[in-house]
């Protein structure tokens, strides 16, 4: 994204500035990555000099190997087979795109926890197109990030800082709870799983991005092992779930006698 700082800005904010916009644009050009190629919606093959040039700025520059795995079947409009064998159709054999995969929890966390990912979209005014993907997935959460940190370079070239705050707070806790935790997670699998792809390589990348964001803005999100990925088997605390129906029970619907 080429904008050129304001005149009126002093030197600190203007490189302020241009990191914001720079992560910005490394959180959207990421996301395409990680969108299904089946999705007529998806956005064109991923900008792999975007990309190079956004990290470049952030100070981490991209390491050939992984800008020519980037090159790879990578994209908005890829093999949707390819696809399918590294993310899986069921979550014990793949890796999962979504967050509510990682982690143990009870049964009711999942549920819990998307409410809390859609409340940090809807406090800012998006929220997932209806018949998309859930809330939780790697590209939302990934262009969720790009939203603050446009609005944080707006606010930034405004000079406005208290809307600059609430994009970094809410930056912070999003990391913290949520996309810091899980993607570094996502992208372990990803690497054990096809090391050198494309996917690998953007996955890492993801997971770089977000722990120096959240290491600029001093989160401290507890990063997820690959390995914790677990089915929902756990019961809501005090609660317990039993069937009333033993063997040779008679079932009787609703309504019968």
């Amino acid at each position: 994204m080429a904008v050129s700082a304001a005149p009126s800005l002093s030197r600190s904010a203007a490189h302020e500035l241009d990191r914001a916009l720079a992560r910005a644009d490394a959180y959207r050009i990421l996301a395409v990555a990680f969108r299904d190629p089946d999705d007529r919606d998806a956005e064109g093959d991923l900008d792999v000099a975007g990309l190079r040039s956004a990290v470049a700025a952030l100070g981490s520059p991209l390491t050939p190997p992984r800008a020519r795995a980037l090159r790879r079947p990578c994209r908005a409009r890829g093999d949707p087979a390819e696809h399918r064998a590294i993310f899986g159709h069921t979550v014990a054999h793949g890796c999962p795109p979504y967050e509510t995969e990682y982690g143990r929890r009870h049964v009711f966390g999942q549920s819990q926890e998307l409410g809390d990912i859609r409340g940090f979209y809807e406090a800012f005014g998006v929220r997932p197109r209806s018949g998309g993907e859930r809330p939780d997935h790697a590209a939302y959460e990934l262009e969720f990030l790009a939203l603050l940190a446009l609005k944080e370079a707006i606010a930034l070239a405004a000079g406005d800082d208290e809307r600059r705050g609430i994009c970094r707070d809410a930056a912070a806790q999003f990391l913290t709870e949520h996309a810091g935790r899980w993607l570094p997670a996502m992208a372990g699998r990803i690497a054990s799983r096809v090391p050198g792809s494309g996917y690998a390589a953007a996955a890492a990348v993801a997971a770089a991005v977000v722990a120096a964001h959240a290491s600029e803005l001093r989160a401290t999100p507890q990063p997820l092992d690959p390995d914790d990925l677990v089915p929902i088997t756990e019961e809501p605390d005090g609660l317990r779930f039993e069937c009333a129906v033993t063997d040779g029970a008679d079932v009787v619907p609703p309504g019968g006698d």
